[in-house]
């Protein structure tokens, strides 16, 4: 029986996948990665909190947790399972970034982030988005990808559709949020090969009319 939750064989992954104004690196498991890691989201946890439970001072308590999570994706990362990276904008980690739930059967994915308050509102995440799903569309085989964010989540809805990624539905009380001690809605946002192909054939046209 096929592994649905495993890569077809394709080209190694990209360790670094360079933007316009940002560059999507993996980040091994280091202490030095770790610190980093830790400090931001000590800075922002109250930003975060209403959303990643991950960022509460009993997940991430310690530049230990963070370094524990490193080590986690770099093992997913070498059974092909998630490609996770830190979002840098010059040497300055801003936030993170990964597809996930990657099926070879589906050819679909899930695309996951996270972003620093102070770099809010700036299309860099928009920008990590079209930055990562080129390498998953063209690397993975993928026919569909989605990014799934609470439905009070504005700001990451507003990522999804900037990036080009279609509204599909609100999902009631499909999960428990922790922080808030309720259940929450959630929405779905998804791109397709085709659609993805077309932004590329559209993008070219435009470079070369303009």
């Amino acid at each position: 029986m096929e592994d649905s939750n495993k890569t077809t064989d394709q080209a190694e992954f990209p360790l670094i996948l360079k933007g316009e104004r940002i560059e999507l690196r993996t980040m091994e498991p280091v202490f030095a990665n770790a610190n980093m890691i830790f400090d931001v989201v000590v800075a922002n946890r109250q930003h975060l909190l209403p959303w990643l439970g991950w960022a509460s001072e009993e997940a991430t308590k310690t530049p230990e947790d963070s370094f524990d999570f490193l080590a986690k994706i770099a093992k997913r990362r070498a059974e092909k399972t998630q490609f996770a990276f830190g979002i840098f904008l010059d040497a300055r980690y801003i936030g993170g970034i990964d597809v996930v739930d990657i099926s070879s059967k589906h050819k679909s994915a899930e695309i996951g982030y996270w972003l620093a308050a102070d770099s809010v509102g700036k299309g860099y995440m928009s920008e990590a988005v079209r930055i990562l799903e080129d390498a998953a569309f063209a690397q993975l085989g993928l026919n569909r990808i989605q990014i799934r964010c609470d439905a009070l989540n504005a700001a990451s809805a507003n990522v999804a559709k900037r990036a080009g990624y279609i509204f599909e539905g609100t999902y009631r009380n499909v999960q428990f949020c922790a922080i808030r001690n309720e259940f929450a809605d959630g929405m779905t946002f998804s791109k397709l090969r085709t659609e993805w192909e077309a932004d590329i054939v559209a993008k070219t046209k435009g470079i070369i009319e303009g």
